[in-house]
């Protein structure tokens, strides 16, 4: 089955929503494979390995969290590529050269598309500027965020995803900070020149990480009219808050009501980052059903889970959008 394209699939099907797959860092995580390290789950794209040995434990792995999203119902999953900026690849792993990165680049979306098949959609996700410094919590880029050259540290990355025709929709993902929010937005077709996506990185009370409210990000959208790439398909929300991501979502609708939006929260733990685990979240009372009713009303499109969901998580969400996409 040959897919429709992504932006094409949204025109003819206004009223739809697809299931985007969950954590996918966390989850090779729980399975036995270490991700402590600069360039997160990527590490085990990084062993040759993986590629020359096709019994690998770590490849079985990778494959099976895959299938397991497929099994749960999602229709849309993701490169395992958020930490594998050239800058984070290079300065961390024996790759160093563009030549190297481009080849595990073109490895891992390949592998990712045998894994999922033709039929699914596939996100070339790329990480936040502040993934490489671990910021991307706190939108904290420094004294002057105004001078980063978020183009010259995106662009090996892009520059491959925008070539690769394996990959429907490009995702920026977890972005806190408004310099490389502007940043992203001002790019033209001549540098994003596939559908994409921005997940905002918003802390629990609604603002971005750095403190930007949600109608100052509607009014940087808005500003710039006719320059906004047209290929921006999708506005939202990724790794934020479980119970508190319906509010949010809602805000950012009411001050851009025609715009898509995407939204794949964290499972509802809360991560205690002195002793470094996941605790269970003794005040949740909402359910996915319940989340993804507010979500599917208040302009989603696309609906999954972040740090710590699981294929149970994406099939409770899966049910939820089924109801909804129910004609």
């Amino acid at each position: 089955m040959t897919r429709q394209p992504i932006n094409q699939y949204f025109k003819d099907h206004p009223n739809e929503i697809l299931v985007l797959d969950g954590g996918q860092g966390t989850e090779l995580e729980n399975r036995g494979i270490k991700v402590a390290n600069p360039v997160w789950s990527t590490i085990p794209f990084i062993s040759d390995s993986f590629w020359s040995d096709q019994s690998s434990n770590d490849r079985k792995i990778v494959k099976e969290m895959f299938a397991d999203f497929l099994a749960a119902g999602a229709r849309i999953l993701m490169t395992i590529t958020y930490q594998t900026s050239f800058k984070s690849v290079s300065e961390n792993t024996p790759i160093k050269t563009l030549e190297e990165y481009n080849s595990l680049l073109d490895r891992i979306v390949s592998f990712s598309r045998d894994c999922i098949g033709e039929d699914k959609y596939l996100v070339g996700c790329i990480g936040a500027w502040g993934a490489h410094v671990c910021s991307e919590f706190t939108g904290n880029y420094g004294d002057h965020p105004e001078d980063i050259d978020f183009l010259e540290y995106f662009r090996p990355q892009l520059e491959n995803f925008n070539n690769n025709d394996k990959l429907d929709i490009i995702g920026f993902e977890t972005i806190p900070n408004v310099h490389e929010l502007r940043a992203i937005l001002s790019w033209d077709e001549t540098i994003i020149s596939k559908p994409f996506y921005i997940g905002l990185s918003v802390h629990e009370h609604g603002v971005l990480r750095d403190g930007t409210t949600m109608a100052q990000v509607a009014h940087i959208i808005r500003s710039l009219g006719d320059k906004l790439n047209p290929n921006l398909l999708l506005l939202g929300i990724n790794c934020v808050s479980f119970n508190h991501s319906p509010e949010i979502l809602r805000s950012l609708h009411r001050e851009l009501p025609e715009m898509p939006l995407i939204v794949y929260p964290n499972s509802g733990e809360i991560y205690d980052t002195v002793k470094k685990v996941w605790l269970k979240n003794s005040s949740q009372t909402s359910t996915w059903d319940d989340v993804v009713r507010v979500y599917a009303k208040n302009g989603a499109r696309i609906i999954g889970g972040c740090c710590r969901t699981s294929p149970d998580d994406i099939k409770q969400i899966a049910q939820a959008v089924a109801k909804i996409n129910k004609p």
